[in-house]
């Protein structure tokens, strides 16, 4: 099949299952909030943290966790990974019967999760995510996603960061809202050639996926006494996400991400972007919306800067 054909398919097909699986969240009738789902989920109490704790994400480490790459990337594919994980269609196993337990969720919406798009489960965090192989990744990025997520029963916050990088022009894109009946949030990583239509963006492959993290809170107040909803780890990755059964508003949540950048050109094009998007350079562990650069790693609390989609 011709691989432009292919990605069209791949994108349609998620578009059609975002609607429909988290649609299904709602109860069949008229709703005072499209968010909620068939039973009233209770917004969850987060675990206390310590202020220390609360600054792990935006005080830079001695020990980083792994040696910042030095050599340039020079991106030479247009298309994502080729590896994607078919959906499963077996019966909800022992595995998901625990995640919809432990996460508060029914199980119908849990397997539906799972098995319709590879979602797996953290039960220390509480949290949903998508595996690096996720055959979302053949879809790429475009920019319909946005316009037709919230009639997909998903409403968030949005932020780009856009800088040219290695011949290539980059994007760093931020979510984070409700989705369905979930709290969540989303870190993308895509390029594309100069020049081309800014509706596509390819996800990064293999080969340019970039180390980062982040822990959400659920407003401000929150993360400034160090109550966090939920944090995905320091990884390698093209699309770190997260989703925790609850009620949130998307613009009182609060992301103090990190990400490392592969060089000091990525990280001085990458600066430039933050500040295009709306960041200020500041202190990024007390001031909202802001960024500081620790060599080649971005420490950044984010909480309006960006777009609605509703």
């Amino acid at each position: 099949m011709n691989p432009m054909v292919k990605r069209a398919l791949a994108a349609i097909l998620a578009i059609v299952m975002m609607t429909c699986v988290f649609a299904s969240c709602g109860n069949g009738e008229t709703e005072e909030e499209i968010t909620r789902g068939a039973n009233s989920i209770a917004s969850p109490t987060p675990s206390a943290t310590t202020p220390a704790e609360t600054n792990t994400e935006t005080t830079p480490s001695t020990e980083a966790t792994t040696a910042p790459e030095t050599t340039t990337k020079k991106p030479t594919s247009n298309k994502g990974s080729t590896t994607q994980k078919a959906p499963s269609t077996t019966a909800p196993s022992k595995e998901v019967s625990n995640a919809a337990q432990g996460s508060g969720v029914d199980l119908s919406t849990v397997a539906a999760l799972i098995n319709a798009f590879g979602y797996n489960y953290d039960s220390d965090e509480g949290v949903f995510y998508t595996e690096i192989d996720s055959w979302q990744r053949e879809g790429n990025y475009i920019k319909h996603y946005d316009t037709v997520a919230a009639f997909g029963n998903m409403t968030y916050l949005t932020t780009k960061v856009d800088f040219d990088y290695a011949g290539k022009n980059w994007r760093l894109q931020f979510w984070k809202g409700q989705y369905g009946v979930f709290g969540g949030a989303e870190i993308g990583v895509y390029y594309k050639n100069p020049g081309e239509t800014e509706e596509l963006y390819f996800c990064a492959d293999d080969d340019h996926l970039m180390y980062m993290s982040y822990t959400m809170y659920l407003t401000p107040a929150d993360y400034r006494s160090g109550h966090k909803y939920f944090t995905r780890g320091w990884q390698k990755h093209w699309w770190l996400t997260g989703f925790k059964a609850g009620v949130v508003v998307p613009t009182d949540l609060v992301m103090s991400a990190r990400i490392r950048t592969y060089d000091a050109n990525m990280a001085a094009a990458m600066e430039g972007g933050l500040q295009r998007a709306g960041f200020k350079k500041g202190d990024a562990s007390s001031q909202m919306d802001t960024y500081k650069r620790e060599g080649f790693d971005y420490f950044i609390l984010w909480h309006s800067v960006g777009n609605t989609n509703y």
